[in-house]
């Protein structure tokens, strides 16, 4: 169990919990007990679309659209 955040260069080692690719990011929610889980940058993307979408931001896909130019400018 991963408790602790993974270094810059230690997720890089990591893959992808949901597609294997590459990781660069990474999560944790209550519901897996605050695990830090490896997420590549297309998941990452597709799982904030689907938070902002939930909480009902009527300007989900802009705010949505400048996260990706910001994720894929690093």
């Amino acid at each position: 169990m991963r408790l602790t955040p993974y270094t810059k260069i230690g997720i890089r080692r990591k893959k992808c919990i949901r597609c294997g690719k590459p990781a660069v990011f990474q999560w944790q929610i209550c519901s897996d007990h605050n695990q830090y889980r490896p997420i590549c940058s297309g998941c990452d993307i597709e799982l904030n679309g689907m938070v902002l979408k939930w909480v009902g931001f009527p300007d989900w896909e802009e705010r949505l659209n400048a996260y990706k130019k910001e994720v894929m400018s690093v």
